[in-house]
């Protein structure tokens, strides 16, 4: 809209985009892995929540393998973009690495000559949506957008590493 005698009354012009998915970060990492054009390496998109009613927090993770090299990965706390990362993504990658290791130690994939697989090999491909929600978001770094709650780090390491095996043995296929 324009207004006024043309000069120096011009207003902004705005332009609001909203994203809306029905079946929440799931959806969204359907998506991500659209948009980078990445093959998935299974169709089902993998969804782990967990939750700590006593201290008020929650994290629900998306997360999809695919034929790309480079890893995807977007981490939010209160829908607020975590670009810096944080606790929670540090939960994340430790319980990961940890856990493929494990499972693939266990079902004999590595052998016991094998060296662990390392957190780069392991995430290779990975599109990954991390979401958590709390009450006290301490937010640091520079430009504030890096997550500082240890907890939350906590909540999601343990989440990884007691979900994501059992989702494994459900669908040994995916594994």
């Amino acid at each position: 809209e324009v207004t006024g005698d043309g000069d120096n009354a011009v207003e902004e012009l705005h332009q609001t985009v909203t994203y809306q998915y029905a079946n929440g970060i799931k959806d969204y990492v359907d998506y991500m892995v659209k948009l980078r054009k990445a093959t998935p390496i299974e169709p089902d998109v993998i969804d782990i929540e967990s939750e700590d009613l006593q201290i008020g927090i929650s994290a629900e993770i998306a997360m999809q393998w695919t034929t790309a090299y480079s890893e995807s990965v977007h981490t939010f706390a209160n829908t607020i973009s975590t670009t810096e990362g944080g606790a929670h993504e540090e939960g994340f990658r430790a319980a990961l690495t940890s856990m493929v290791n494990r499972y693939a130690r266990d079902k004999n994939i590595l052998k016991e000559k094998d060296d662990n697989l390392s957190g780069d090999d392991v995430r290779e491909g990975l599109t990954v949506i991390i979401s958590v929600k709390l009450q006290e978001a301490q937010f640091e770094g520079q430009t504030k957008t890096k997550l500082g709650n240890s907890d939350m780090r906590t909540l999601v390491e343990t989440m990884v590493g007691e979900r994501l095996p059992i989702f494994l043995e459900e669908n040994p296929s995916v594994a």
